[in-house]
């Protein structure tokens, strides 16, 4: 079947949804009193950093924005304790998480008198696990966490693969060498990581029914507006539109918009992001698969005039996703969207136009570029300058933030050219062998194996290295960014983190095979309670 059109259903709370609505408010409540009572009375710190850790892991910290942005506060006025690497590596990723800029220098103590790591901890499972997660929020510059990162993968795949952990502890760190926290899908990690929080010894039971119930009431709203986007998609009639040249995605899609926003507060947001991806599919696949290189001229001057008519005197097919991005647009700014946000979008649409048209060139001339040149005009190519400006339009912002952020999306931002690169490099590295064999356009793993005369492993192990320095920016931008308001770009690193789930082994889109068990996760399977 060519993608997802979400039809299923699945009941598992066999109570009205009311009583699951009081019962899980009367869980947030009790929460909130006992993130309170760790923030005032600052004796506990180590055992709140556990419970703001597991909430947010679970997948319902938007009900406590106010309660632990005040126990970060604490926290951050709070020395750390020095000989409990566990703490100290917790301590250091909820801050960084929280954009507090925790110096890295207080994994100082636990080297050894030659710069490494301490053999003791090479046996304590919760050192490794902790130090692990936390060195994945490293900056460019912070060598020593670069070394965590290889130090406790060593150590904890050895453990793992020796069959030395009892099945609990296995888990937690075979679900830590898949992703680190900080790259994964938070929606998807919400419902894996309740069996393992159900799991661990330390767990709490109310914030383990709280995720529980908070997931299934989440689900129901997810699955609805499934169905809402399957349907609209439906109408459309693309198929008979525009013929067999294109993916059919419509779930996939949807599945994306969660990836960027989940909360219920974002409902309308996400309906957005997802028609636009969706029609951005087809942009893209009238570059790649339709349109000759005469043709794709003519359209790259339509889209840049923002011409409907010179797109359909091209041809029906070009008029018709013309059409349809430009009707699109113009109905989000009447649903309520920034106008500024819709113009910005359809500044950065223009562009990846102009960049997809470059592509073709080179595709016809049987060209292959050097690796600068490819990525140059790639990562703008992939859509995400796009994607990240139509994720900001649904904010809530005065007209001076209004101007001021969309000024600084269009500004070629560090932090969102870090995450395109991510794209870019992913989806070349999974989809290298389908685009050569299609005939496709050159990936950078071509462009890297020409340019410095490599096999397609070394090219991709190059490639792979890459994508961590863009980790390692992005964390950076992301500490020192204080013009944007953080929820803006934490949706900026939401979207690199979709490529960590959908192409870390596959190119999740093209194949959409690869990511059905993601998507049941999300929309399907049910949380028993």
């Amino acid at each position: 079947m060519d993608g997802i059109f979400y039809q299923r259903t699945c009941v598992v709370l066999f109570v009205p949804e009311e009583s699951i609505k009081e019962r899980r408010d009367k869980l947030v409540t009790k929460v909130h009193c006992m993130i309170q009572g760790y923030t005032s009375s600052k004796i506990h710190l180590s055992h709140g950093m556990k419970i703001v850790d597991a909430i947010e892991r679970l997948g319902v910290g938007y009900h406590f924005h106010e309660e632990i942005g005040m126990f970060m506060r604490v926290l951050n006025d709070t020395p750390a304790r020095e000989n409990d690497m566990a703490e100290a590596a917790l301590r250091f990723r909820l801050l960084r998480q929280h954009h507090y800029n925790a110096p890295s220098d207080v994994f100082g103590c636990f080297l050894d008198k030659n710069g490494d790591f301490k053999e003791t901890l090479r046996h304590d499972v919760d050192a490794l696990l902790s130090l692990y997660e936390a060195a994945h929020l490293g900056k460019c510059d912070e060598d020593l966490l670069k070394s965590a990162v290889v130090f406790t993968t060593g150590c904890l795949s050895a453990m793992a693969e020796n069959d030395q952990l009892p099945q609990p502890l296995l888990e937690k760190v075979e679900h830590a060498l898949t992703s680190p926290t900080q790259r994964r899908m938070k929606r998807l990690e919400a419902k894996l990581y309740i069996s393992i929080y159900e799991n661990d010894e330390d767990s709490n039971h109310d914030i383990l029914e709280l995720a529980k119930l908070d997931f299934h009431i989440l689900q129901q709203m997810h699955r609805d507006e499934a169905r809402r986007f399957s349907l609209w998609y439906k109408e459309l009639n693309v198929r008979s539109t525009l013929g067999p040249y294109i993916r059919e995605r419509p779930v996939e899609c949807y599945f994306w918009s969660l990836g960027v926003f989940y909360e219920p507060q974002y409902a309308k947001a996400r309906m957005m992001f997802a028609r636009l991806i969706k029609i951005f599919s087809l942009f893209d696949d009238t570059f790649d698969s339709y349109g000759t290189l005469e043709e794709l001229h003519l359209f790259n001057n339509a889209v840049q005039s923002w011409d409907e008519g010179g797109a359909k005197q091209i041809g029906d097919y070009f008029g018709y996703v013309m059409s349809l991005l430009s009707k699109t647009l113009n109905e989000f700014v009447v649903d309520g969207a920034s106008p500024l946000g819709i113009d910005c979008t359809k500044k950065t649409i223009k562009e990846a136009s102009r960049c997809m048209l470059q592509e073709i060139i080179w595709r016809e001339e049987g060209q292959v570029p050097l690796l600068h040149d490819h990525l140059k005009f790639s990562t703008i190519s992939t859509l995400y300058w796009a994607l990240a400006c139509i994720s900001f339009v649904d904010h809530r912002m005065d007209a001076n933030d209004d101007v001021s952020i969309f000024c600084w999306a269009i500004s070629s931002p560090k932090i969102i050219e870090n995450s395109a690169m991510i794209t870019r490099l992913m989806d070349d590295i999974s989809g290298h062998e389908w685009e050569k064999d299609g005939g496709g356009v050159p990936t950078a793993v071509e462009c890297y194996m020409k340019e410095y005369g490599v096999t397609v492993q070394e090219a991709k192990k190059a490639l792979w290295c890459l994508v961590e320095e863009q980790w390692r920016s992005i964390n950076q931008e992301f500490l020192r960014n204080t013009t944007v308001p953080v929820p803006l770009l934490t949706r900026v690193i939401n979207l690199a983190r979709l490529m960590e789930t959908l192409y870390k082994t596959t190119n999740g889109y093209t194949h959409c095979s690869g990511v059905t068990d993601l998507i049941s996760n999300v929309l399907d399977t049910c949380v028993s309670h």
